[in-house]
């Protein structure tokens, strides 16, 4: 490849610059012609691209009186390089002129001969900084003038000393004595007006700090020597939705990304102990619940006497960097994880990159001092020398060619892509790319069948010569159907090696027919045919109705079955559990004609599963007793806190509490997981009145949560016959399900709806809203919504809810809108 074709035309140069966050620009001429700028100068300026072309002063009129146009003047003239830091430039943005500080750079770029043909001018704003250094500066000036009002009281403090030595001196000199007191009266006078003054100047510069942190963009906090927030601006509140009260509360933590907080926690308290600065990236949760990145700095403050005064910290968003950092990470991984042969090669068929999967498939251990051709097996080279060439006169080509592996010898098939890549200034051919998909499988697929073809049109032939042959292929059409036979007796062996057996039901007559292997299981004569009645007692009772149901389904609706129960072995004894699938065949008229399906042995899975049920019932178990005892010693912990008026500690351990009671609440929902899944969650039905339990579980629920608003409509003023701590327990869960995924602020609503049979609860929010693809999974087990794993959480609440509603004989469903909110209900009978 020549190095001409490597030259990038102004719109590529123009896409250069954009790819850098320092602002730089391009001008020509004593005026200062924009030749180009990329999007963070135009950025600085409060300009778009129509300043390009235009004369410095015409782009920018307010900076007419400044000395910068003059600075382009005298570079472009001498060929000077003139720089700056912390210099102050007022600018026009959003009609308003406004005071920035760059440290900047003007530079003359001479050819050959040393003239100048351009000034490439960067900048970089350094307002943050020099605002802050100007708000230290300020500090400074405060405690220095601190430590003179210490000095004026002192002074004044001997002048009083001095007054009253005076004072027993001149007692018998009521002349003196009157001199003096009016020496006084003006040294008070002049202490008051200095003290006034000192008041007025400190006023002012914490006026001038908090108007120049409530007028940037920038986020600003404010912490103490105790590390206690006293301060966040206004841009803080704005991103975050909270209030300043929250915030100061050491709310800001929990807006941390999870997987930041305690990086960046970390970070910060180790700098807290050594009282220096630091700096570090986090995403912090908007309003709008979604993470935005930031870049943190933090200075330590200190008091005129060097004591530690706390930090002022600034962060900046930098979302949009670290979107396309990861967008080209991705990108990049996509690439190298492809299992396609994707490679990049120059004009000359010298290999620039293969991905990892192309350098595998080839058995190289480099692409150093490669050629394409080197890939081709030599038996197709002939092929590609004359499809590579038509690269140079923009001909893309695909051809299935043979490439393979040197280490083995053995040669691979791939659907060769090339396409040519061009200078987008001229439309000059610089390279070519491949991207081609192993088509081998395909290729021996291939070969197979054209063989195969190939024998079927022989012995089509053949058997067309002679009536024998015809003959003879009769008797091989007999084999065939023997082997079919054969293949289904095979069939019939695998399915009960499987530990499966077949049933069968007859829709009209429901006469039961079943294999060898579910008899033995079942315990019934092998010789003899199969009872329904016979089938029934060997079912576990409890599993009857179910059963029925069932069937009663299937004939009806023509819909399949899958039922788990368990069965005592009528000979043995020996329970066992096993799995039903059921399907209904139909005539050509839509009349059933058969009710068939699989029966399986699945006692080892549920043992499998009843042992690891009883093992998490075990662990949940022996966590509440320590959980118990740090909870105890937390509320002791509270109370000496509270005792102490101590903030900082009663914040931490409330939010500890609030923790361990979460905790608590996940813990006891694997113990009703594991009871309910080994049979052991009890129902004890009493007579109780619902809209009481309603009242209960929603004044719970503001004691631990207040950032909704919930409302009951009072219409549930009916007695049920239902377990009150299970049903109470469904109506906290469904409540607490709204308020995780609803904004602060919003409502959720209780209501109900009596009809002759049954109460029916409705819980509405106005939060995020579910999917229609999850609508149907939400109640199974460990079952998780996706995108919203940033809410904690196992899955386990709504599955147990719908198991307790099911055990009390009713209904349980959702209805819901993307980004409207969604509404649970369930059903109680009355009777």
């Amino acid at each position: 490849m020549n190095q001409s074709s490597y030259l990038l035309s102004n719109d590529q140069l123009l896409e250069v610059f954009n790819l850098t966050h320092t602002a730089t620009a391009v001008h020509v001429g004593e005026t200062a012609i924009i030749q180009a700028a990329n999007d963070a100068m135009l950025r600085i300026w409060g300009k778009d691209r129509s300043v390009i072309g235009k004369s410095l002063e015409d782009a920018l009129p307010e900076l007419k009186g400044q000395p910068f146009i003059e600075m382009f003047r005298k570079v472009w003239l001498e060929g000077l390089v003139i720089s700056g830091k912390d210099t102050a430039a007022d600018l026009e943005i959003d009609g308003k002129i406004q005071t920035f500080y760059f440290d900047f750079e003007y530079r003359a770029v001479k050819d050959d001969g040393g003239k100048t043909i351009c000034i490439l001018h960067t900048a970089i704003d350094v307002s943050e900084r020099v605002l802050r250094q100007e708000a230290l500066e300020r500090e400074r000036e405060k405690a220095e003038a601190l430590e003179r009002e210490q000095a004026l009281n002192e002074e004044l403090a001997a002048t009083v000393e001095e007054l009253a030595a005076t004072n027993e001196e001149l007692v018998a000199t009521n002349e003196e004595l009157q001199e003096t007191q009016e020496t006084l009266h003006v040294l008070n006078n002049e202490l008051e007006l200095r003290v006034l003054e000192r008041f007025n100047q400190l006023s002012e510069s914490e006026k001038r700090f908090k108007t120049m942190a409530e007028g940037t963009d920038i986020f600003i906090g404010v912490g103490d020597e105790n590390g206690n927030a006293v301060y966040f601006n206004k841009s803080w509140t704005d991103l975050t939705g909270k209030s300043i009260e929250t915030l100061l509360g050491f709310g800001w933590v929990n807006l941390v990304h999870p997987e930041d907080r305690d990086k960046y926690v970390n970070v910060y308290l180790s700098a807290f102990e050594e009282k220096k600065a630091f700096t570090g990236e986090l995403r912090i949760l908007n309003k709008h619940s979604q993470y935005q990145w930031l870049l943190a700095s933090a200075t330590p403050r200190f008091d005129a006497d060097g004591s530690f005064a706390g930090y002022i910290s600034s962060c900046v968003d930098i979302t949009e960097r670290k979107l396309i950092e990861l967008e080209r990470l991705n990108l990049s991984k996509l690439i190298e994880a492809s299992s396609e042969f994707i490679g990049l090669v120059e004009l000359d068929l010298s290999i620039q990159y293969l991905n990892p999967a192309a350098i595998q498939k080839l058995g190289w251990k480099s692409i150093a001092n490669r050629t394409i051709l080197d890939c081709v097996f030599p038996d197709d080279r002939a092929t590609a020398e004359l499809l590579l060439p038509g690269i140079l006169h923009n001909q893309n080509f695909r051809e299935e060619i043979r490439f393979w592996n040197e280490e083995t010898g053995k040669p691979f098939w791939i659907e060769w892509n090339g396409f040519a890549i061009k200078n987008e200034a001229n439309d000059e051919v610089i390279a070519m790319a491949t991207v081609s998909p192993d088509i081998t499988e395909r290729k021996i697929y291939q070969e197979e069948l054209q063989a195969i073809n190939m024998e079927m049109a022989a012995a089509n032939e053949e058997l067309a010569t002679t009536n024998e042959e015809l003959a003879q292929t009769h008797e091989d059409l007999i084999q065939y159907v023997n082997r079919l036979s054969d293949s289904e007796e095979k069939l019939r062996q695998a399915i009960e090696t499987g530990r499966m057996g077949t049933w069968s039901i007859d829709p009209k007559t429901l006469e039961i027919s079943m294999s060898g292997f579910v008899k033995a299981l079942l315990g019934l004569p092998l010789d003899q045919p199969a009872a329904m009645e016979a089938v029934m007692q060997a079912i576990n009772p409890e599993y009857h109705d179910m059963l029925n149901s069932a069937l009663e389904n299937a004939l009806k609706n023509h819909s399949s079955s899958d039922t788990e129960y368990s069965i005592n072995n009528l000979l043995t004894g020996e329970e066992k559990w096993v799995r039903a699938t059921g399907r209904v065949f139909v005539d050509q008229h839509g009349n059933a004609t058969e009710y068939s399906g699989l029966f399986i042995d699945i006692t080892e899975q549920k043992l499998d599963e009843l042992r690891k049920n009883d093992f998490i019932g075990m662990v949940s178990h022996e966590l509440k007793t320590p959980l118990t005892a740090i909870n105890g010693f937390v509320q002791v912990l509270q109370r000496k806190a509270k005792k102490d008026e101590d903030n900082y500690a009663i914040i931490a351990l409330d939010k500890a509490h609030s923790q361990i009671r979460k905790m608590t609440t996940m813990i006891n929902g694997f113990l009703n997981v594991s009871r309910l899944e080994s049979g052991k969650l009890l129902i004890e039905k009493t007579d109780f009145n619902l809209e009481e339990l309603l009242k209960e579980t929603i004044e719970e629920t503001y004691i631990s949560q207040s950032s909704h608003q919930i409302t009951l409509n009072t219409t549930c003023d009916v007695t049920i016959h239902a377990d009150r701590d299970k049903i109470g327990n469904v109506i906290s869960n469904l409540i607490s399900n709204g308020l995780k995924y609803s904004d602060n602020g919003t409502k959720i609503e209780v209501s109900c709806k009596l009809s002759d049979t049954e109460v029916e609860v409705q819980i509405k929010d106005e939060g995020i809203g579910i999917k229609p693809d999850d609508i149907d999974k939400l109640f199974e087990r460990y079952y998780r919504v996706q995108g919203n794993h940033t809410i904690s959480g196992f899955g386990i609440g709504l599955y147990l809810s719908a198991e307790i509603i099911e055990r009390h004989h009713g209904k349980i469903w959702a209805e819901s809108e993307e980004g409207k909110g969604s509404v649970f209900h369930f059903t109680l009978p009355l009777k």
